[in-house]
């Protein structure tokens, strides 16, 4: 497909379809293990589940820093028609990814009791955390493989490919935690060496794409490592933010709601945090189908390409965000029975939670939508400053103030207030991109 002259809504529509796919299947690991685990572990199994979700964010992260960094910065390349520096940052990529990802493996493995109680485990919940969360960093590697991959596979040509990946990574999830979670009755252990199979799968089926003839990606080394990598972190930091952001936030929400309210509310924030990195996940899906388009065009000097693109998305969005919004306004208690086995005292929590929280889903939108085409467009700038004003420093921020004010309420009322303030940030930025 030829990003610079086939029809641009064609183009579009091929992508999204791949990314949003592959974001939900991805996304589907979590999701599913949440209905997994508190329908046979219970509300304890669920507010495991949220103390482990900053585990995974912190695996995207990395990935996402580099591989989309990288990414953009090949395509732009290969956009200005110079093959050889696009791959020279492809494998700055691979170097950084393989230094970063070792350091943080060993990390997460001598330290995992401290970095758990971080994230919020206390000596009730912690049994529970370890029993899930020594898989996800026993098979490290595989998780952060697969999500750097799929972005280089995007640019290179092979969203499909990465479709696949993730679908067939996904049913190896759904039915590991059908298996081993009930007929088995392995509960927390079973639901995480579901996902940690599902995430290998993954891995290996993206790696055919260096066997195969369309296969534009090769190993040419840099003329100057550090300073590719340097260029990388630049570019590929604004995406990444938005993981860190939410490792940070989690861990900063986790506390609030154990000093507001109770292991209840923390159950149902693990549905809720579980949901809400689908829907984010979906919007970065949004966001990568955008950007392998942006970033070749912005090369080619394209610029009416581009906008429209964006437009395109930006109507994607909001459509996708409005949908979101609705479902936890109206079935909070129906979304909550899917996901736990719960008790009279998480159902009476979860009206408000749900209702407060999910009033921010379209602002959310907009925003990962715009970190990823500012980044496209090379305004790194821009794209930090939208995602860390999200994710961590105005989030983060209210949740010190509003909680004093409201109690429980200001906890999940902080982010929706944020995302708002954020688009209309965003929104200045992405009408002088161009």
């Amino acid at each position: 497909m030829d990003l610079l002259n086939d029809d641009i809504r064609k183009i579009y529509r091929h992508y999204l379809i791949a990314s949003v796919g592959s974001a939900l299947v991805v996304s589907v690991y979590s999701f599913v293990d949440t209905i997994a685990v508190g329908q046979s572990v219970g509300p304890m199994g669920a507010a495991a589940i949220a103390v482990i979700n900053p585990m995974f964010a912190l695996m995207v992260f990395l990935s996402v820093l580099c591989g989309v960094g990288g990414s953009v910065l090949m395509s732009v390349a290969k956009g200005k028609g110079n093959d050889e520096k696009g791959n020279a940052m492809f494998t700055a990529a691979v170097i950084m990814m393989t230094v970063i990802g070792a350091a943080m493996w060993l990390i997460c493995f001598i330290f995992h009791e401290p970095i758990y109680r971080l994230f919020g485990a206390d000596d009730e919940t912690l049994p529970y955390v370890l029993e899930y969360g020594m898989w996800l960093i026993y098979f490290f590697p595989a998780f952060i493989a697969s999500t750097f991959l799929s972005s280089f596979l995007r640019n290179d040509g092979a969203p499909g490919l990465a479709m696949k990946a993730v679908v067939a990574g996904g049913l190896l999830n759904i039915f590991g935690d059908w298996f081993l979670c009930f007929p088995m009755d392995m509960g927390l252990k079973g639901a995480a060496i579901a996902t940690v199979s599902g995430s290998c799968l993954q891995t290996l089926i993206m790696a055919t794409h260096f066997f195969s003839k369309s296969c534009g990606l090769k190993l040419v080394m840099p003329g100057n490592v550090l300073k590719g990598c340097r260029r990388i972190l630049s570019v590929g930091f604004g995406a990444g933010v938005l993981d860190l952001g939410t490792i940070a936030l989690t861990v900063i929400i986790n506390n609030r709601i154990l000093k507001y309210g109770d292991v209840s509310a923390l159950a149902v924030y693990g549905v809720v945090g579980t949901i809400g990195q689908l829907f984010q996940a979906v919007f970065k899906g949004v966001g990568s189908s955008l950007q392998p388009i942006a970033s070749r065009n912005f090369g080619a000097g394209r610029p009416e390409r581009i906008k429209a693109v964006f437009r395109m998305s930006g109507f994607t969005t909001v459509v996708l965000g409005t949908i979101f919004m609705l479902s936890g306004e109206l079935f909070p208690v129906e979304i909550t029975r899917l996901f736990v086995d719960a008790t009279p005292e998480v159902i009476a929590a979860a009206p408000m939670i749900f209702r407060v929280y999910f009033t921010g889903f379209v602002f959310m939108g907009i925003n990962v939508v715009s970190t990823y085409y500012l980044q496209s467009v090379m305004k790194d700038r821009d794209s930090m400053i939208v995602a860390m004003l999200r994710s961590i420093v105005l989030s983060g921020v209210l949740l010190l103030i509003l909680p004093p004010m409201f109690g429980l309420m200001g906890v999940f009322a902080a982010i929706p207030v944020a995302e708002l303030i954020v688009t209309l940030i965003a929104a200045g930025f992405n009408k002088r991109a161009l």
